[in-house]
């Protein structure tokens, strides 16, 4: 039995990113070529996607962690994300767009939250540490997507990401629906403990330090392929620049668990902050779409000790009884915010001062947060 269920948390991993793949490097160029917008429009068109998933975080962690059954809900924000991407294509006008994209937001946002949750839950207490055994199946979804839709792309248009990613969350649906029932938590115990958590000032110094880095990080990210297609890329090249980075992270993926257990999560999260310094900074002076690749191979250590330390830290910090929720605070306060802040602030200065001051300004980020975080932090749990 658990064997199966483990075997769900993978494919369901697999087929969420794979649709992400297929999905998230292609709709900033999608929207541009499509509308003609600038720079400053697209970062307010993005914008939307982490303006609705802090209410969705809310509204869905409520309701989860309330009626318990993660698996039977992720079913349904799969299906219901699948059903609304189709419609995209009937989009004509900014705001149609923006409206049809926080409704595709509202279902999408937590589901990696959500999968997460599921992963602790298999894992249990004692065995959450080896949260990169499942969760690098996600990569291989992402790899997988990013070898192969670029050429499709180029073949027969953008248009078909809303083909393409429906059918892997009606599969990654699927995959959810077979994980059974965990016990779940009062909504009123559920989130008056949350309360009592961001209260901790370890948490607060925490949050504050991720909040800098995912800014940055979500500023860099929303604006790549849009860089990548300035400096010549076609969508191939686009889905090598973002495969070369997910295929760098499985060998700190695997190495994630004894690197984490001999050194600890402060540090971990201290090394993602210092190698995204270096990862982002540099594409100050790039002038060729395939100089971005040395940098991509970074994003191992953005990633993998970054996303994955920083949900480790929030497990670590919490009680069993609000894992999703807490989850789901981490990714409204951080995730989101930073989110909304680097689409504003990506687009505000690649408009008026070029992509060079939009990456920069995401090493300069990176930094500090790498200073609140040394400075301020405690390794959590102590």
């Amino acid at each position: 039995m658990k064997d199966k269920i483990k075997n769900s948390i993978r494919v369901n991993y697999f087929f969420l990113s794979f649709s992400l793949a297929a999905f998230n490097p292609y709709i900033a160029p999608f929207f541009k070529e499509s509308l003609g917008i600038s720079n400053m429009q697209l970062g307010l068109l993005l914008l939307v996607r982490p303006m609705t998933a802090l209410i969705s975080q809310i509204f869905w962690g409520a309701i989860i962690d309330s009626h318990g059954h993660r698996g039977l809900w992720a079913t349904v924000l799969c299906v219901c994300s699948a059903c609304v991407t189709p419609f995209f294509l009937l989009g004509r006008s900014l705001l149609s767009l923006a409206f049809l994209f926080g409704l595709w937001s509202f279902f999408y946002a937590p589901l990696f939250s959500l999968a997460d949750a599921l992963s602790f839950d298999y894992l249990g207490h004692h065995q959450r540490m080896r949260l990169a055994f499942l969760r690098i199946f996600a990569s291989f979804g992402w790899i997988f997507a990013l070898t192969m839709v670029g050429k499709i792309y180029d073949l027969w248009g953008l248009k078909l990401i809303f083909i393409i990613f429906p059918v892997g969350v009606f599969i990654s649906a699927i995959a959810s629906s077979r994980v059974p029932r965990e016990s779940s938590a009062g909504v009123k115990q559920s989130w008056r403990t949350v309360k009592q958590l961001m209260m901790k000032k370890n948490v607060q110094f925490f949050i504050l330090a991720v909040l800098l880095f995912e800014t940055g990080n979500h500023m860099a990210y929303q604006f790549l392929s849009v860089y990548a297609r300035f400096l010549g890329a076609n969508n191939v090249q686009i889905g090598w620049i973002w495969a070369i980075a997910t295929i760098a992270e499985l060998a700190t993926m695997l190495a994630f668990l004894k690197t984490a257990q001999k050194y600890g999560i402060k540090k971990i999260l201290a090394i993602a902050m210092i190698f995204t310094v270096f990862r982002w900074t540099p594409l100050l002076f790039i002038n060729a779409w395939w100089h971005l690749i040395p940098f991509q191979t970074l994003h191992a250590f953005t990633l993998t000790f970054g996303y994955l330390g920083a949900a480790m830290f929030m497990e670590m910090e919490s009680p069993a009884v609000i894992r999703f929720s807490a989850q789901a605070f981490y990714g409204m306060f951080v995730l989101n915010v930073g989110a909304m802040l680097g689409s504003f602030l990506g687009g505000f200065l690649s408009s008026h001062w070029g992509y060079g001051a939009l990456f920069g300004t995401s090493g300069v980020l990176a930094f500090l947060a790498s200073i609140v975080l040394i400075g301020l932090v405690r390794e959590p749990g102590t």
